[in-house]
């Protein structure tokens, strides 16, 4: 019963942010994604940096390959939410073409 109750107040804490906030859950985890790829991006120069200074070429070059790939998925996420934004797709469907 504890369980229950529980897995109760889980689901309706998950569905009271949905309907009580002014950004989709979509879009909120879009522009999480968007963040987190920015925030990786920024460690990953860290990473390189360290790496270069330790005179390790090959993890730096890895480094900078990974985080070349976390600014791609970001400028992906920023142009997702842009489009979205500015009503470029609605509710999963597609408008004009891209």
């Amino acid at each position: 019963m504890a369980n229950e109750q529980k897995q109760g107040a889980s689901t309706q804490g998950q569905q009271g942010r949905s309907e009580s906030s002014v950004v989709p859950d979509k879009d909120y985890n879009l522009v999480s994604v968007l963040y987190h790829a920015l925030q990786g991006a920024e460690t990953y120069s860290q990473y390189v940096q360290d790496a270069q200074k330790q005179g390790d070429q090959e993890l730096a070059t890895f480094f900078s390959e990974v985080r070349q790939e976390e600014l791609r998925l970001a400028e992906r996420a920023k142009h997702l939410l842009g489009q979205r934004l500015s009503g470029g797709r609605q509710q999963g469907g597609t408008r004009g073409s891209a």
